[in-house]
């Protein structure tokens, strides 16, 4: 305390306390109120040693509504909007605190990112949750969770909590009416819209029906097929296309120059281009394009307004060209309203189903034309119809469930491919990855290894010709679903091989989804990580791969929590059970078994709150088998719990994972000496 300090009593601080000082420690025994429900908030806390409670006296009586430890911020929302104290926080055992000035916590906020992130989480939390509340339920997942394996000690972890985004409205000015300050303005931007970064121009309401815009075409002299693409494209029953007088190729720098290709660079300046005008209109689809150098025909291409996800199958991306004769015929109408609606990603219901309602009946009549181009047409030019039309074949089995349009689409790539021969351009790259998708699709619906074996094989064939620095986020994608196949074809025939490749092509897709640039998709990569270690671990009896496992699991849990994503934590949750019984059984350390009962436990929690129920039987069955286990071996001696341990095993990406893996087969375990030799399992 700062010698020039008043004597305080043990209630909360008076106003008079605003005086030069900047922060105040002070300590609180058992049951003291530190401060209560309706006073002034002139003071926020962060909790040093001991636990604090906040209690709301309604009309049910007390509530408790909060525990909180060390490290925690309490009392600052009350500064934020200037109200009361909404609740009466009251220490728990021996207290101490920090106290911490209105204006000095105000400064804090706007100065130090570690605070500003920590008011953000706690206000987002709020927001997600109506005050008052089911209590029970929460105080629950609170207790269940306290009890879980801690997250494994490592170096490279965040220090400071991940943002969450913010799905409800905050008011405009989060501080009475005085002007807002740098980090008040951030909070308003991310609430108002949750999905762009402050300052940037909000996105417009999507519309009920469907807007395409129709740009002009580069070296189309007299317009003439710009008017008839619009011509085709009338009479949609809730499709509205509307002309665009602009060529989006005239953004595209050097294009126009012999022999001049549409490259990655290119087609990404020309997306931003296209979606920055179709903001302007609210539209959905812009078709662009030009007339080749021959002048026999026009290339289009298509930009969505929504950018679909990577692997979702049939997505058109800025390489995708139709390619059709100048001057065409009505034959041609059905393949160019099929190929433009399949290029739209819906931002509504209403969108979605008007194309539901419009598209497969249009695919159907386009369907001689696109599974059949003229031999007049060069093999490339057939190929990118072909594609285009497996693209629309594709989204239709996603539209209506049908899993013979996914045939077709296959059909049609196969086509393609053959056609595009040994060419080592994206164009190939992009049709092996669709293959794969659509081949994995049906292998895991029908059971079908042969099917994986081939959605493999396409996967591989995608690598050679996706590049991994101008195409990172679909070559990462791409490493993933092959590592999610091989595990697959290994859970069907028992192969060994398709693990160690597996495990290579995850940690792979790890280097491109980190958990500071992509932690969803990091948490989903590092759980199917764990899955497949633990597996091949399990087979070759090798301690440090299913501790990695652990440690993978306890990583993504950082990521994933019970009130973000709460089916996905409870998988994850599955997984380090999973793990967790394994190492239990293999070096007889049995604490191991009651950890990983723990983690069934919670799992099981939330799939039956959200009625998973097939999860929730699966999870049952191994917390019954882990409960057994544990009753027949409670003499067993208990070995420190997994936060207490190092597993010595690094992520370097760098790191020589050949070695790791093959070492299971003849080294002795690391950690249990040279006398715990491992064997591989007949």
């Amino acid at each position: 305390m700062y010698p020039h300090a008043p004597r305080r009593s043990a209630s909360a601080f008076t106003p008079w306390d605003t005086s030069p000082l900047r922060t105040v420690t002070k300590t609180y025994k058992d049951g003291e109120t530190i401060y209560r429900q309706g006073e002034d908030s002139q003071w926020a806390f962060e909790v040093l040693e001991g636990s604090v409670e906040l209690i709301k006296d309604g009309p049910e009586g007390v509530t408790v509504m909060a525990r909180l430890k060390a490290g925690e911020l309490f009392g600052e929302l009350g500064i934020l909007d200037n109200t009361p104290r909404s609740t009466t926080a009251r220490a728990r055992g021996g207290v101490t605190v920090k106290a911490i000035p209105r204006d000095e916590f105000l400064r804090q906020v706007e100065a130090d990112p570690d605070t500003a992130l920590k008011v953000m989480t706690k206000l987002a939390r709020r927001m997600r949750s109506p005050e008052g509340g089911d209590n029970v339920r929460a105080a629950a997942y609170k207790a269940a969770a306290a009890n879980l394996p801690a997250v494994v000690p490592s170096e490279s972890l965040p220090t400071s909590p991940l943002p969450v985004r913010l799905g409800r409205p905050l008011p405009v000015n989060l501080i009475g009416e005085r002007k807002p300050n740098f980090m008040e303005k951030i909070f308003d931007a991310v609430a108002k819209d949750p999905t762009r970064r402050p300052g940037r121009k909000a996105k417009n309401p999507p519309p009920a029906d469907i807007l395409i815009l129709v740009g002009k075409l580069r070296d189309d002299y007299e317009d003439i097929q710009h008017k008839l693409l619009l011509q085709a494209l009338d009479g949609i029953p809730g499709v509205r296309a509307a002309s665009l007088d602009r060529d989006l190729t005239k953004t595209m720098p050097g294009v126009t120059e012999p022999g001049a290709a549409l490259n990655d660079d290119l087609m990404k300046r020309a997306t931003r281009e296209a979606r920055a005008w179709m903001n302007d209109q609210n539209a959905d689809l812009l078709v662009w394009g030009n007339i080749d150098s021959t002048g026999r025909n026009i290339e289009l291409h298509f930009t969505a307004t929504a950018s679909s996800p990577g692997e979702r199958p049939g997505r058109f991306t800025a390489l995708n060209t139709l390619t059709m004769p100048v001057d065409f015929y009505t034959d041609w109408v059905p393949l160019i309203r099929a190929v433009t609606l399949a290029a739209i990603d819906p931002r509504s219901f209403p969108q979605g189903r008007i194309l539901r309602s419009a598209l497969p009946s249009i695919a159907q009549n386009a369907r001689a034309m696109g599974l059949d181009p003229s031999a007049s047409m060069e093999p490339t030019e057939r190929a990118s119809i072909l594609f285009c039309y497996g693209n629309v074949a594709a989204v239709c089995a996603q539209l209506e469930g049908d899993r013979s349009w996914y045939h077709l689409a296959v059909e049609a790539w196969r086509a393609a491919i053959d056609l595009v021969g040994q060419d080592p351009g994206p164009l190939a790259g992009q049709l092996y990855q669709q293959l794969g998708l659509v081949l994995q699709i049906i292998a895991e619906r029908t059971n079908d290894t042969d099917c994986l074996e081939q959605a493999a094989d396409a996967y591989r064939r995608a690598l050679m010709h996706i590049s991994r620095r101008k195409q990172t986020l679909d070559w990462g994608l791409v490493k993933y679903r092959l590592g999610c196949v091989l595990y697959k074809i290994d859970m069907a025939i028992g192969d060994d091989n398709a693990l160690r490749e597996a495990i290579h092509a995850c940690q792979a897709s790890r280097q491109v989804f980190n958990r500071y640039t992509h932690p969803i998709r990091w948490s989903e990569v590092s759980n199917t990580l764990a899955q497949i270690l633990q597996v091949y671990g399990d087979n070759i009896r090798s301690m440090p791969i299913l501790e990695y496992a652990v440690k993978c699991c306890t990583s993504s849990l950082q990521v994933r929590t019970p009130d973000t994503a709460p089916l996905q934590w409870a998988s994850i949750q599955n997984t380090l059970g999973s793990a967790l019984f394994l190492l239990a059984k293999h070096n007889g350390e049995w604490d191991y078994m009651r950890q990983s009962s723990e983690a069934f436990h919670m799992a099981l929690l939330v799939y039956r709150d959200h009625n998973a129920g097939r999860m929730a039987i699966i999870t049952e069955r191994n917390l019954q088998r882990a409960e057994k286990q544990i009753h027949s071996s409670h003499d067993q001696q208990a070995s420190d719990p997994v936060w207490a341990q190092s597993f010595n095993i690094p992520e370097d990406n760098d790191y020589d994972w050949q070695s790791f893996l093959d070492g299971g087969d003849h080294e002795a375990d690391p950690k249990h000496g040279a006398g715990s030799k491992v064997s591989r399992v007949a």
